[in-house]
């Protein structure tokens, strides 16, 4: 294969006590899945990264693994997306030179109500090339054991969002998990 396409999956959302996978990580896991299916058809080979919560899902409901997962931070920081991007970035900078074959393109996995277009522009802004391809139902996961509350609705995520954009919110105050 003379190019590779990055598949990158973005987890959204988070269980308590360990118990993710949780439905919105288990359906991007399943969407995964299929652009990896459709870019293979293509004739293209996948590189795969996703964040930990989706590689869980994947790992249970597939029996598969990414070729790269960004793994959650032993402090419990909060993994923003400008921070699994990064780590992704840097894999597939190590892939690249490893195996001399360009990834200049990306198909991006992720919730499709405000995370996904605001994906597709940072990385579009760091000069990849951006697949567009029509993403699978991520349902919200409205649970009580959903630990990050803007990740239960469409209204709560684009309060989160309007938060995060005047500089007021990122995660709980800092860290993946509430205190």
């Amino acid at each position: 294969m003379d190019k590779k396409v990055l598949i990158a999956g973005f987890g959204f959302g988070l269980l308590a006590n360990d118990k993710e996978p949780n439905i919105s990580n288990q359906a991007l896991a399943s969407n995964i899945i299929e652009v990896s299916e459709y870019v293979d058809l293509h004739g293209s080979e996948s590189f795969i990264a996703s964040q930990w919560e989706i590689t869980k899902a994947l790992r249970i409901l597939f029996d598969t693994s990414p070729d790269f997962s960004v793994e959650l931070l032993e402090d419990g920081t909060y993994l923003d997306s400008k921070t699994v991007w990064a780590e992704m970035k840097k894999a597939v900078a190590l892939d690249v030179e490893k195996n001399g074959v360009p990834i200049t393109q990306v198909v991006i996995v992720a919730q499709p109500f405000l995370h996904l277009p605001t994906l597709k522009q940072m990385v579009h802004d760091d000069g990849f090339d951006i697949i567009d391809y029509p993403m699978g139902k991520v349902p919200f996961d409205n649970s009580p054991e959903n630990t990050q509350p803007w990740t239960r609705s469409k209204f709560a995520l684009f309060i989160y969002a309007i938060k995060s954009a005047l500089g007021m919110k990122r995660g709980h105050n800092g860290m993946q998990n509430a205190a």
